[in-house]
């Protein structure tokens, strides 16, 4: 009898466990992925901002090419963007980081600024997040190089920095992408 009954509960288990797979699934696939990426760093001693009168305004500056937004696939794909900056220092003055974004014709396409205030020579972590969406975002696809202007702005007692003052300014930031790719 169980010769008999194996093939018929065989063929059921067989049967009962098949769905219609619906294969039209896969035109509607969508992901999005996040990518996170160094953008600029440094770390300056309070000695690389010396001054002899206390007075001046110290600049230093650096640029960043970003050829990425030149990409077909990010500039089609990309959705939302944040830039990150953590600022830490220790040197008793008041800095202002300008980030400046240029077009391909050396144009601005965006800017912002960073405040970066003092606590003595206590250690001080500051923090900005820039965030690209919508028109914010345009501007910054049509965007080829990065500049960074740190300015040091005069002591308040006029006590000028020199080869041994003490403190460092430091930056980290990072760019998070966004994307959202359909499959269309």
């Amino acid at each position: 009898m169980l010769k008999k009954v194996a093939p018929l509960l065989l063929l059921f288990l067989l049967t009962a466990c098949v769905k219609d797979v619906d294969f039209e699934q896969a035109e509607d696939i969508s992901i999005a992925p996040i990518l996170e990426s160094s953008l600029i760093f440094f770390d300056f001693p309070a000695s690389e901002f010396s001054e002899p009168t206390g007075t001046a305004i110290v600049v230093v500056g650096d640029e960043l090419e970003l050829d990425v937004f030149t990409d077909e696939f990010l500039r089609d794909n990309l959705i939302k963007a944040e830039f990150f900056f953590e600022v830490t220092h220790s040197i008793d003055r008041n800095f202002r980081a300008d980030i400046i974004m240029y077009d391909a014709n050396d144009q601005i396409t965006y800017s912002f600024a960073v405040d970066i205030m003092p606590d003595g020579n206590n250690e001080v972590v500051t923090t900005h997040t820039e965030v690209f969406e919508d028109a914010l975002l345009e501007q910054l696809k049509n965007t080829v190089r990065l500049e960074l202007v740190l300015s040091m702005f005069p002591s308040s007692s006029g006590i000028p920095l020199d080869e041994n003052s003490i403190g460092n300014i430091k930056m980290r930031s990072k760019a998070t992408l966004f994307f959202q790719i359909d499959n269309e």
